[in-house]
This record gives structure tokens, C-alpha cells and sequence, in this order.
């Protein structure tokens, strides 16, 4: 395992103590945690180009260490009561649905702007909802929930980007 492969790994069990974080009421260490993991993911794709080491492993445990660091805390969250259960299905179900449509795409489909958009506006959303819980603030509150509002809608219409390429690359390569 090279280097970048080492960080994006780390990222995704970084989810464990964020959970028991969140879960005992640890919000300050557990927004210091997810911050830390989430900004890792600005790391290890320039590291691997750096050193010549892109590899297919970390082309499919880059996005997934998203996913579970992201689809983890925001369960962690909902447990709480800090974010609505529909939040975290809407996010659950549109990494499912990527999943199942890049596994049967005839060609590969790597991550666009609105995925990586996502991917950041999710994280803001569950930082500023740690922050909120941390702090006990209603104005920090609305804006952490205007926030996830407009990740959830992005994501949605990621997905449904997602699957229209797929269709479209399905369709040419017929």
C-alpha cells in the first residue's frame, strides 16, 4: 500500500472515533477528527501524483473513504437527533445508486465538478452541524441545516447526473 493509499484508508476508519465521538457527546473532538480526515482528502490524490503512485486501488478507496467518512458521521448524527433521517437515506441512497451504476458501466466514470461539489458541500454541512451541536447555537444551527438543505440537493442532482452519463455511455457503446 503506498502512501496515498495510507491516507484515503485512514480517512474511512477515521469514521470509528468520529461515531463515539458524536455518540457520547464529544462534539468538539469529534469535529476536530472529521475536519482532520475530511481536509485529507486534498492530500492524497496530489501525493500520489507527486510520487508516480496512481493506482486503480486508490482511484476506487479515494471516493469510498468519502463515502464512509461522510455516510457514517451524518448516521451518527441522525442518532442523535442532530439531522433528520431522510438526510442520511437521501445521501445512503445516492452512493448506492453510484456504486450500482459505475460496477455496470461499460467505460469508466470518474468523479465531475457537481461530485466533488457534493462531496465538499456534504462535509461543510456535517462540520457545521458539529460545530452547532458543540456550541448550542440556533443561529449556527439554521445556517449548519441551510447547509445540508443544499447538499442533499445537490446531491440528488448529482446522482441523476450520474445516471444519465451512465445511459449515455451505455447507449455509445452499443
Amino acid at each position: 500500500m503506498n502512501l496515498a493509499d495510507g491516507i484515503a484508508l485512514a480517512r474511512a476508519v477515521a469514521v470509528l472515533p468520529v461515531i463515539v465521538l458524536v455518540a457520547t457527546g464529544s462534539d468538539t473532538l469529534a469535529l476536530v477528527v472529521f475536519a482532520a480526515a475530511a481536509l485529507s482528502d486534498a492530500i492524497d490524490g496530489p501525493v500520489a501524483r507527486a510520487r508516480d503512485e496512481v493506482t486503480a486501488r486508490g482511484e476506487w478507496l479515494d471516493p469510498l473513504a468519502d463515502k464512509v467518512l461522510i455516510a457514517g458521521t451524518l448516521a451518527a448524527l441522525a442518532a442523535r437527533g442532530l439531522v433528520p433521517l431522510w438526510a442520511l437515506v437521501i445521501v445512503l441512497g445516492r452512493e448506492l445508486a453510484a456504486i450500482a451504476v459505475r460496477s455496470r458501466s461499460p467505460h469508466p466514470l470518474p468523479a465531475t465538478a457537481d461530485g466533488k461539489a457534493k462531496t465538499v458541500l456534504q462535509a461543510v454541512a456535517v462540520a457545521m452541524t458539529l460545530l452547532a451541536a458543540d456550541a448550542g447555537s440556533a443561529p449556527v444551527a439554521a445556517t449548519a441545516a441551510i447547509v445540508l438543505a443544499a447538499a442533499l440537493g445537490l446531491t440528488i442532482v448529482s446522482g441523476l447526473r450520474l445516471i444519465l452519463r451512465a445511459a449515455q455511455t451505455a447507449a455509445h457503446a452499443r
